[in-house]
């Protein structure tokens, strides 16, 4: 039987994730079990529709749900650790492995701080706390991976824009001096740290953290009224120097499974 990969995109309803998953599924023509994580069914739906039919098989009906080039939706919220914790235990008891593990959620970095029930800062609840504890929770599904090199599990935020001399190790959750660019360094950072340990301690999984550059993007204009005139008012520039996020799909690195 032929090997169907899993591959679950959080964030995947919107901007670069969504731009991200619909490659993908015309990558692989259609042929892998895809799962979108978000909060937007409506997106969500759009985009599967969107996507090759699969041309594999499903006549075995015995077959688990992962062995079947599948396309679906699950609704969780992660900017509350709570819900990313509840949607990975329901993974674990579903799917037998997971060979891509794309990270996208978020909201602007330029938000005001915003404080979750959990009382984590809800940029930096969906940019680090959620990727750190989605990719946690699902190691032994991602240490399963058969696809030739092994899984691969993908950040998308700001590789290589922190400043490790800017931490202050006794306000990592900046609830005493928060401010737009300690907390976009912060996550940068952290997300830097985060993949360079996963890496050492899991040398059979392959994990990057990307920076895309400026994507045209609704995250952008949902911030502030200022930035969503600025916007419009500087399309033309903008436009220049930005892409689209459907191009983004090349920061994965597709590989058929062995």
């Amino acid at each position: 039987m032929t090997h169907i990969p899993v591959a679950i995109f959080v964030g995947g309803t919107s901007g670069i994730g969504r731009g991200m998953v619909e490659a993908f599924a015309h990558h692989v023509n259609g042929n892998t079990h895809i799962i979108i994580i978000g909060r937007n069914q409506a997106a969500a739906n759009e985009s599967i529709r969107s996507f090759p039919k699969p041309t594999e098989s499903k006549a075995d009906s015995t077959s688990p749900d992962n062995d079947l080039p599948i396309h679906e939706f699950i609704s969780s919220d992660f900017s509350l650790i709570s819900n990313v914790h509840e949607t990975a235990n329901t993974l674990l008891n579903r799917l037998k492995k997971v060979d891509y593990l794309v990270l996208t959620p978020g909201v602007s970095l330029l938000a005001r701080r915003k404080e979750t029930e959990e009382g984590l800062d809800e940029k930096m609840a969906l940019s680090y706390y959620s990727r750190w504890t989605f990719i946690r929770d699902l190691l032994p599904l991602l240490r399963k991976s058969n696809i030739r090199g092994g899984a691969r599990v993908y950040s998308v935020l700001s590789a290589g824009r922190g400043d490790l001399g800017t931490i202050q190790v006794d306000d990592l959750d900046l609830k005493k001096r928060h401010t737009i660019e300690r907390c976009r360094l912060a996550v940068s950072t952290y997300t830097d740290l985060m993949m360079q340990k996963l890496a050492r301690e899991e040398p059979r999984i392959s994990f990057s953290h990307a920076f895309p550059g400026l994507v045209r993007s609704p995250m952008i204009t949902s911030s502030r009224w200022w930035l969503t005139a600025a916007y419009y008012l500087f399309y033309p520039f903008f436009a220049f120097f930005s892409q689209t996020p459907e191009v983004n799909w090349t920061l994965v690195s597709f590989q058929p499974p062995s």
